[in-house]
């Protein structure tokens, strides 16, 4: 019979080597009394990740491999299907956790039998805390589900919101929600995988709970390129901003939305992560992880096939634009004004590095 873990950790990794070592020893060094088992998934790398992974003689250590380098999605999903876990946990290689994260998050999932125990993220950036005092909550809470949707409409109407069930970080989902329902990351996306599969595994969540501490440490690297980067310097057709409306329509539908709601919200999103791709995208040319030509023309291509799309020019009427977002923005995408556009995206992200490293 194969052997029981009350959690599972997976840990996609693709040429990691620089960042193996803190994250691995973030988990080895948990004060978790429970057997857990760390499933890092290697993406086919071809530097030497993979063997410094091995050197570590961890018993409860697996490692599986992708035999082409297929983005987060796929390698998130191979972990999925071979964990044995209760709940299970991601954690992004270049990444790492307090050495009390899973006894926390495992207690108060056990305690309140959650289908998703979630905290907040510390946010570091040459070694200073930029959400230093930032938290979801005031302090811990249960949260039902009709408090879960509304979370839900709130993520589309307020892009400085960054914590909550789906800005979240650190979390612990129950495995029997995501295997009963056949939740698995989308694999046609290499952005926004692991927000996606957070709105698919809210469809199903009738029970969470809110743990108010910093237990997960996201780290800020200016200057250095990154697989975001790189797969939205391959672009971001409109096609996959399609695919992204679809599975959070699906989500408010499972969630006992009327059908009118449910298309209201999806032309929101629609436009929603328009504006954040392209915001974000250009935070990274201000923090040179893409060089700056490239990134005008990978840019601009983004930009010509949201400006040339029907769908897009319906759904921009209808958004409901929240008082902190860019109103140049949401114009240049209506007058269809590209260089406007480019303009006023590079001004939204000086504004955000300004206030998010201040």
């Amino acid at each position: 019979m194969s052997k029981q873990f009350n959690v599972s950790v997976i840990v996609p990794f693709y040429n990691s080597e620089i960042h193996v070592k803190k994250c691995l020893e973030s988990l080895i060094e948990q004060d978790f009394s429970l057997p857990f088992e760390i499933i890092m998934v290697n993406d086919s790398s071809s530097d030497s990740s993979l063997n410094l992974i091995k050197s570590y003689k961890h018993p409860h250590i697996k490692i599986f491999s992708l035999s082409s380098n297929s983005g987060p999605a796929a390698a998130r999903n191979l972990g999925l299907k071979k964990a044995k876990g209760d709940y299970i946990f991601f954690l992004d290689v270049d990444d790492a956790v307090e050495i009390n994260t899973l006894s926390i998050l495992y207690k108060a999932a056990s305690e309140t039998n959650s289908d998703l125990v979630f905290c907040d993220s510390k946010w570091i950036e040459n070694h200073q805390n930029q959400r230093k005092n930032i938290f979801s909550y005031p302090e811990d809470t249960d949260i039902s589900s009709s408090e879960l949707t509304k979370a839900m409409q709130n993520r589309l109407h307020n892009p400085q919101y960054m914590g909550g069930p789906l800005g979240c970080k650190a979390k612990l989902i129950k495995r029997s929600l995501i295997s009963d329902n056949n939740v698995l990351f989308e694999e046609k996306l290499r952005y926004l995988e692991d927000e996606i599969f957070m709105w698919n595994i809210l469809a199903f969540v009738n029970k969470a709970k809110y743990i108010r501490k910093q237990l997960y440490t996201y780290y800020v690297y200016p200057n250095v390129n990154t697989s975001v980067v790189e797969s939205l310097n391959h672009g971001f057709p409109v096609s996959k901003f399609k695919i992204i409306k679809n599975h959070i329509q699906k989500s408010f539908t499972h969630r006992g939305c009327s059908p009118e709601k449910v298309k209201r919200l999806g032309d929101q999103a629609f436009i929603y992560f328009i504006i954040n791709v392209l915001v974000s995208y250009s935070k990274s040319m201000l923090q040179g992880k893409v060089q700056l030509e490239k990134g005008i023309k990978c840019r601009r291509q983004i930009i010509d096939n949201i400006l040339d799309d029907t769908e897009v020019s319906k759904a921009v009427k209808n958004y409901s634009r929240s008082k902190n977002e860019s109103l140049w923005i949401l114009g240049a995408i209506n007058w269809k004004f590209p260089k406007l556009l480019e303009f006023a995206c590079t001004m939204r992200a000086k504004k955000i590095l300004k206030l998010r490293r201040n």
